[in-house]
């Protein structure tokens, strides 16, 4: 399955979309889309891939992605369980670089804007105080009409730009060298790891599922995705475990096994090579934000 093209309609009356979503689990499919997007979740939790990077996502969460750059929001197990009351609620806004006037960015006064937009072919996180700033302004754009829509997106886009309090997401040697025409098996093997990740997984059992042979598997994925796929799967483990440990309801020991490893040398040394602590540190790191 190729990562897909997923269109986005701003309708007759609008130059660019802002979409209320409250849903069962956001939209988990890797896919991309020839609009910019900048995303605010305001209740939501799991884990989210950008590029070629990956990281938990919780409430609050505020990126801004650039045209066509693959994505997905991966809600946590709980949220697919028959039966779940979790909710996720987000804002999203789509906008075409050009939507204003194919010269427009290329006037002087929007020259951060043009170079914010370069760059956000990254992926870009929004933190400290520029995160509540555009994150109350995009509770309010979300109301806005007629020539507000765009002066507050406008004012919310030369905020990001201006501002350092911002985290690159994607590597930068990070590219698309395929042709998203092309069939692709990224989405396959996504979807296979994220159900599986707790339990043993080989090479030649993530090759099956995207029905790619195991001596191929390997270079395949380094292509598509600029990392190993058992990198992948580290921290995709790793992720879950930082889950399990701010739930506080089990030992590192549990947290361990529970997350997919079967030792726990290998589970410390991995859990530091990913988060540069280690799962005690990180532990009290945040036992002491929750009493401070």
């Amino acid at each position: 399955m190729k990562p897909i093209l997923r269109k986005v309609d701003a309708g007759n009356d609008y130059t660019f979309r802002i979409r209320e979503d409250i849903l069962p689990y956001l939209y988990n499919h890797w896919h991309y889309h020839p609009e910019a997007e900048l995303t605010f979740i305001r209740r939501s939790s799991g884990t989210r891939l950008v590029g070629d990077h990956m990281e938990r996502f919780g409430d609050g969460d505020l990126v801004l992605l650039g045209p066509n750059l693959p994505h997905m929001w991966r809600n946590d197990d709980l949220y697919f369980h028959p039966g779940s009351r979790h909710k996720s609620e987000s804002i999203a806004v789509h906008f075409l670089p050009e939507c204003l006037g194919k010269t427009f960015l290329h006037i002087p006064e929007m020259k951060p804007v043009r170079l914010l937009l370069e760059d956000a072919r990254r992926g870009i996180r929004l933190t400290g105080g520029l995160h509540d700033r555009i994150r109350h302004k995009m509770e309010v754009i979300l109301h806005a009409k007629g020539v507000y829509r765009v002066t507050s997106l406008l004012e919310m886009l030369y905020d990001i730009a201006c501002s350092n309090e911002k985290l690159f997401l994607s590597s930068l040697g990070f590219t698309q060298s395929h042709s998203f025409d092309r069939v692709d098996k990224i989405n396959e093997i996504y979807h296979y790891t994220f159900n599986n990740f707790t339990q043993p997984v080989s090479i030649e059992e993530a090759a099956r599922s995207a029905h790619i042979s195991p001596h191929s598997f390997c270079r395949y994925f380094k292509t598509r995705t600029s990392k190993t796929y058992i990198r992948f799967l580290t921290e995709i483990r790793v992720g879950h475990a930082c889950k399990l440990i701010l739930e506080n309801s089990m030992s590192i020991a549990q947290v361990c096994y529970a997350s997919g490893f079967n030792n726990l040398s290998n589970f410390n040394r991995r859990f530091k090579e990913i988060t540069g602590k280690t799962p005690l540190e990180y532990y009290r790191i945040f036992s002491d934000r929750k009493t401070g």
